[in-house]
């Protein structure tokens, strides 16, 4: 899209896989995450650009992309409770109540909570399906198909893919590209993820619920539930031992009676601490890649994606240090 607006002559090719992280992933923000009840990198100076860039999709497609709701954040114990109240003045901007009201007979919060600010979910499936519209709408060739690295070729004018000649070829792969092709050399951590669609009827949908787990409310009482990390079996099925850990989260997290809908898996393309990534290959001038969001694209992805068009269409000459591996 940033290269769109700039008027650029493009060609995407995706397969638009299912099991793509993209599509299966729940789109969730929590704007302070983890043990540590972290803000993600560079959060406050990319989220408000990147929500503002969904807003502004929103706006041209009529489509609903982010739901922004509050996030539920319950302690696990006393330790934890109090390691939020000695941090949370440094962290004042992200949260929205520090004494959220808990109803016991719907979360297991018994050691109480706090609300983080200005989380939610993008509905990935609907923001891609609204991204291929935009580039389809300006005239964008979209092709239908995997993208074979094997099949790229230097040629005097850049490079060719099958009957496609470009200066510039990107690669946004996540996991695949990051297992095979040539960017595979790259460290990683990619990690399988799975998760559950499950109906909860009794369980009120206001809230993100969030504790070494969440459920995201998606409406009509259906909830997504996650997710697991694995990084041993780095193929996108569904296992018995993924269902098994997802199911163990929601009990967790409630103690109401629930039913599951679906079952899903995808690999988080995650190098470094889920920074995003720019490469260049050393081997084909004009190859370069774009990946590594990991859990926090949704925030990273639209201020970084801006910054490396720039950069390609040369209004900038140097991209940020901490883009780049070292």
């Amino acid at each position: 899209m940033a290269l769109m607006k700039r008027g650029k002559r493009l060609a995407v090719v995706d397969d638009g896989s299912a099991t793509a992280a993209s599509r299966v992933a729940a789109g969730l923000v929590t704007t302070l995450a983890g043990k540590g009840m972290n803000p993600a990198w560079r959060q406050a100076e990319y989220w408000p650009r990147s929500l503002a860039y969904y807003r502004a999709l929103e706006e041209a497609s009529g489509q609903t992309l982010f739901h922004a709701q509050p996030v539920l954040r319950l302690f696990g114990d006393d330790k934890e409770a109090a390691k939020f109240a000695r941090k949370k003045a440094q962290v004042a901007d992200w949260v929205g109540s520090d004494a959220p009201q808990i109803d016991l007979a719907q979360v297991h919060g018994g050691f109480g909570g706090f609300e983080m600010a200005q989380g939610g979910r993008l509905d990935t499936q609907v923001y891609l399906a609204v991204v291929r519209e935009q580039l389809m709408k300006a005239g964008v060739d979209c092709v239908d198909t995997a993208f074979d690295s094997a099949e790229l070729q230097s040629t005097d004018a850049g490079l060719r893919w099958r009957d496609l000649e470009a200066k510039q070829v990107i690669l946004c792969q996540g996991a695949r590209g990051l297992r095979s092709g040539p960017f595979s050399d790259m460290e990683h951590r990619c990690a399988k993820g799975e998760m559950l669609t499950v109906r909860v009827p009794e369980l009120e949908q206001q809230r993100i619920i969030n504790r070494n787990g969440w459920m995201v409310p998606i409406g009509d009482g259906l909830w997504r539930a996650g997710a697991t990390y694995g990084w041993d079996d780095l193929e996108p099925n569904p296992t018995e031992s993924g269902r098994a850990g997802v199911l163990k989260k929601v009990a967790e997290l409630t103690p109401l009676a629930f039913d599951i809908v679906s079952h899903d898996a995808g690999v988080r393309p995650i190098i470094r601490k889920s920074q995003p990534v720019i490469a260049f290959s050393e081997d084909y001038p004009g190859l370069s890649c774009f990946n590594g969001l990991g859990s926090k694209g949704v925030i990273t992805a639209p201020c970084v994606a801006e910054q490396f068009a720039a950069f390609l269409c040369g209004e900038i000459d140097a991209l940020d240090p901490d883009l780049l591996l070292s």
